[in-house]
């Protein structure tokens, strides 16, 4: 009710109707509607029920909750000064259950929480909205009614002090890195901050992380190319499989909170004097500040290292004691990196991580080949590990979660290998991190408070203090960077990290040869481009697995578009998607010159 009644609303109703398409009645009418989709309930009988079944998953399924206790401190003191907005990755459905079941037994006061009106199918949608779930259409749609009567929503809770939690992301992160931000309901908090009548407002960063996800095979058939199913309440009872299965455990970390006070007052120009296209890049940066502050309290869990371990390699296999020297050199920079690492690993590492392989080897992600019983002094008894080429993609989900540590390293340690002697130019090196960070725009959150030559000094500095490689000053004041014996084994780790991202590029950038002479539909040539990869993995001409991922192809394309190589026509909203052509034949050329460079 006091939605409609909004001064703000009322007047946009009013205007509306004097457009003389649809009488006061049918606008206000309309309006009503919508607000009857949107709107939670709320109903303690539901908490009480949810609370029990709750307790039971995460101690049932999962071995309990790891929750980062400074951090909801921090977050119980913000709620007793001013309105808050939980801010979360998303990367499985029990994301929101986690956050209220969190808050209810830290007397935090339960979030609203926006939902997608996929969630809508009966009975979970009459549950999650007695639970304050509010549901939001994925797209507006030419409705600015709609769009108007959601930002009033959202302005009301806010101004009756109620908190509310959104997905920055959108969707459940199929890969298990950061999805680009999206800036939607953003803008609409903005604006509500804006109207309202109270003096700061918090948006609160959440990290949310699992040994291992439910949703796992839904998400490893999308990338492969299978189309996103339908939620229906079938498949979380279809989960009771999933449900006697231990999934390690979960964890959750609060970020720094932003609070738009100060922030906005910090700004060169004020936001009201700001142009609709400024505020727009404003919200853009805002949402990239908070992912990556929620990158940056990921914690590193025994799984998400053990997987990085086993794909970072060019081997088939790998022996315990080398896999063991691997994750000790991951390890280290993490902890210079001052990564959350989690309390398991530091408790007792090597449990921790035996514990991880024996996860992911009773799921059958990898397999293992030990000592036999009799053959105890055979010196060449050692333990190998593998993985099934079909089961990189798995791995690679949980890699991805910790990969952002990694990055800037990573991207240095495959430029200074591409060359073929052993010395590059710092100068050449920077320049390839440039075009690595470029090529890899929507792949990955950098931070932007952060120059790019700093980074490099970082990351240079890191591996020469611990013997990967030698400065070399010279006369003219520039510096060549060579590699050692030692480190060269060091660096191949660190840069096949990323390299199955190098690989999914080169992939799409030989399938647009497929543009040569025609127009195709994103969804045809992104078809071919899959085809052509397994083809181009089965000649051995890419090493591994994990760059036949579908999302990676997407996001190839989005660049060669956005560089300019590639030409679109058509809607988004076609079936199959816009149309591409080939805009710029020699600078795609010089593009995959320059990608094979790494391969």
């Amino acid at each position: 009710g006091m939605t409609l009644r909004d001064p703000m609303l009322v007047k946009f109703m009013e205007e509306m109707a004097a457009t003389g398409k649809e009488g006061h009645g049918t606008v206000v009418g309309k309006a009503r509607k919508y607000l009857f989709e949107i709107a939670a309930g709320y109903n303690d009988t539901y908490v009480g029920f949810m609370d029990r079944i709750l307790t039971w998953l995460w101690n049932d399924i999962y071995d309990g909750v790891v929750i980062d206790k400074e951090g909801l401190a921090k977050m119980r003191d913000i709620s007793k000064k001013m309105p808050f907005v939980v801010i979360p990755c998303h990367r499985s459905h029990i994301d929101y259950l986690l956050i209220s079941y969190v808050f209810y037994y830290n007397n935090i006061q339960l979030p609203f929480i926006a939902a997608g009106t996929n969630l809508l199918f009966w009975p979970m949608g009459h549950i999650f909205r007695n639970l304050g779930a509010f549901f939001i259409r994925r797209t507006i749609g030419g409705k600015a009614l709609y769009g108007e009567v959601l930002a009033k929503y959202v302005k009301t809770l806010l101004e009756e002090g109620l908190p509310i939690e959104f997905f920055i992301e959108g969707g459940r992160s199929r890969t298990g890195k950061m999805v680009m931000p999206k800036y939607g309901l953003l803008s609409m908090i903005m604006q509500a901050y804006r109207e309202a009548s109270f003096d700061n407002l918090a948006l609160v960063p959440i990290f949310i992380g699992y040994d291992k996800v439910i949703e796992e095979k839904s998400y490893l058939r999308e990338l492969g190319g299978a189309s996103k199913e339908k939620e229906k309440i079938r498949d979380l009872i279809k989960s009771r499989k999933v449900l006697r299965k231990r999934y390690g455990r979960v964890y959750m970390n609060v970020g720094e909170p932003m609070l738009l006070q100060p922030y906005l007052a910090s700004l060169d120009v004020p936001i009201e004097d700001m142009t609709t296209t400024e505020r727009r890049i404003l919200y853009r940066r805002m949402g990239y500040e908070i992912v990556n502050e929620i990158n940056k309290v990921s914690v590193v869990s025994p799984s998400s290292l053990v997987a990085a371990g086993l794909l970072c390699h060019y081997r088939r296999g790998i022996s315990h004691d080398d896999l063991m020297d691997i994750l000790s050199e991951l390890l280290d920079y993490l902890v210079s990196r001052e990564a959350r690492i989690s309390s398991t690993l530091i408790a007792n590492r090597e449990k921790a991580l035996n514990d991880a392989l024996g996860m992911f080897e009773s799921a059958g992600l990898i397999s293992k080949m030990g000592p036999e019983e009799e053959d105890e002094e055979d010196e060449f008894e050692e333990t190998i590990y593998t993985v099934d080429e079909d089961k990189r993609l798995n791995l690679e989900y949980y890699k991805n979660n910790i990969l952002h540590f990694f990055v800037s390293l990573s991207f240095m340690s495959i430029s200074v290998l591409s060359d073929g002697s052993n010395r590059i130019a710092l100068s050449e090196v920077m320049e390839d991190y440039r075009f690595f960070k470029e090529l890899f725009m929507d792949e990955f959150i950098y931070d932007n408070k952060i120059d790019d030559r700093e980074e490099i000094q970082r990351v240079v500095s890191y591996a020469h203090d611990r013997g990967m490689l030698v400065l070399h000053d010279h006369d003219d004041g520039s510096t060549s960077i060579e590699v050692t014996g030692k480190g060269r084994a060091s660096l191949q780790s660190f840069g096949g990290l990323i390299h199955n991202y190098l690989e999914s590029y080169w992939v799409v950038s030989r399938g647009c040869a497929y543009l040569k002479n025609r127009v195709r539909q994103e969804k045809d040539l992104i078809r071919k481009v899959q085809k052509l990869g397994t083809k181009m993995y089965k000649k051995g001409e890419i090493s591994k697995a994990e760059a036949l991922s579908q999302e990676n192809y997407k996001n190839a394309l989005k660049y060669f578009i956005e560089s300019g190589a590639i030409a679109v026509s058509g809607n988004k909203g076609d079936k199959g998607g816009v149309f591409l052509s080939l805009e710029d034949r020699n600078l795609l050329e010089s593009l995959r010159r320059r990608l094979f460079k790494f391969m």
